[in-house]
């Protein structure tokens, strides 16, 4: 990025202008457009000038087989940071965004899932959302309920409002009171603790408060070491990856690499808990990621009570980045308030 410069009002009015044709048009803007939306207040030469100018602090750039120029990266990063107007999310966007996720406000897991279809669908890019991550989830409840004489079904429910289950089976028949005892001693150890606190030293510390039962009750203490660790895993959801392969930004081979590294989801989870929360713009080559170099991502995180996870799109660096963190922005808002009402 060029180095932090103080633009005359002109040129921030002649940037705004050309990123605005560019990201409507995805073509070169010339002076005599300019002029023209300028309403001619400035002429053809002295716009010239100042492209001329914005070129050489890195702001523009102009393909070889065109006189009009294009933004750069940097050039979109000074309009995000310093130029871009931020305008609430229309009241017809928001009733449609909330019908849409209000169809699977009873299942939280389905619900982040389908955010991410949503929002791929809303903004014509491939969207992402993961689950909460380990460090802000809590064990909410943890019920034991026996399906047969030698089986019983171990239930976790965590604060992000996830349920799993676990078959339980015993070597013999379940004794009376085994099931009633352990959900109350586990539930006693673990609830309202951190996923992390289920680890196997603590499992096995429980075993002597249980002498009457000896090692009957290990199917259940093993059976919730396995779900714990499953669910604290945050789970990457990923959707409209074949949105990429209309825009005419991506040449084959830089939509190709995108998808690849995007259909790695353990690498791609890794670099999304990785932002810090917030709002987080990331333009090309301030990924981490080459093959993100051509690209944007636009990242947020949904909390409720404390329990986060994040939520994102990403798309071509041509892109109106306005109404794209408006509707992000109501996405995350919403996504917090009905998972919030799920656990209620």
């Amino acid at each position: 990025m060029p180095e932090e410069l103080h633009l005359s009002e002109r040129k921030r009015l002649l940037l705004s202008a050309v990123i605005d044709a560019y990201v409507r048009t995805g073509e070169p803007v010339g002076s005599k457009l300019l002029a023209e939306r300028l309403d001619n207040t400035v002429s053809s030469a002295t716009i010239r000038n100042e492209m001329a100018e914005l070129a050489a602090m890195g702001f523009l750039e102009q393909p070889h087989t065109s006189a009009g120029r294009i933004p750069t990266a940097p050039a979109f990063r000074y309009y995000i940071d310093k130029l871009m107007p931020r305008t609430p999310l229309p009241e017809q966007n928001r009733q449609d965004i909330d019908r849409m996720l209000e169809t699977a406000a009873n299942d939280p897991e389905r619900l982040v899932e389908d955010a991410a279809d949503v929002l791929a669908e809303a903004t014509g890019c491939a969207a992402v959302s993961t689950s909460p991550s380990e460090q802000t989830v809590t064990v909410r409840r943890i019920e034991c309920l026996q399906t047969s004489g030698r089986s019983a079904a171990l239930v976790l429910m965590t604060s992000s409002g996830l349920i799993r289950t676990r078959l339980c089976r015993f070597d013999a028949e379940i004794p009376a009171g085994l099931l009633g005892n352990a959900a109350g001693l586990l539930s006693a150890a673990f609830e309202n603790k951190p996923l992390s606190a289920v680890t196997l030293p603590c499992i096995q510390s429980l075993i002597p408060a249980m002498p009457e039962y000896g090692l009957a009750c290990m199917p259940l203490l093993t059976g919730l070491l396995e779900l714990a660790g499953e669910s604290a895993e945050a789970e990457v959801t990923l959707s409209g990856q074949l949105n990429l392969l209309r825009h005419p930004d991506y040449a084959p081979d830089t939509v190709k690499s995108l998808l690849l590294f995007l259909s790695q989801r353990e690498q791609l989870t890794s670099m999304l808990t990785a932002f810090p929360g917030g709002l987080r713009v990331v333009l090309g080559s301030e990924s981490p990621r080459p093959e993100l170099n051509g690209s944007a991502i636009i990242l947020t995180r949904y909390e409720n009570a404390g329990r986060m996870g994040n939520l994102g799109i990403i798309g071509p660096l041509r892109m109106d980045y306005a109404a794209a963190i408006s509707r992000l922005e109501y996405f995350a808002k919403t996504l917090g308030r009905l998972l919030g009402e799920f656990m209620e």
